[in-house]
């Protein structure tokens, strides 16, 4: 089979985990909040006040925490060689040599 092919293939085998998915959408969401705490800041007067300043940072904290560990298992995933549905032999069933 063509590396190119194989490639492709494992691309797609990728993208269809769960783990891929669920990975993806915390992404979106950590940008999602990203934005608002940002929108926020900039556009009222929340920046203000103690209470609104909390709000602004715990807001961009969860933002950040969403992402780092997102963009981590994207990248993992897409990294890795060999697809998860490949289990090792138990030490049991090998072959005597």
């Amino acid at each position: 089979m063509e590396p190119d092919q194989e490639s492709t293939r494992h691309l797609q085998t990728v993208r269809q985990s769960s783990i891929f998915r669920w990975a993806l959408a915390l992404q979106w969401f950590g940008l999602a909040v990203f934005v608002l705490a940002v929108g926020l800041a900039l556009f009222t007067d929340l920046h203000r006040t103690v209470g609104g300043i909390t709000t602004i940072a715990v807001l961009g904290m969860l933002a950040l925490l969403s992402l780092v560990p997102a963009r981590f298992i994207l990248t993992v995933q897409l990294m890795n060689p060999k697809p998860k549905t490949e289990q090792p032999t138990p030490p049991g069933d090998q072959q005597p040599r």
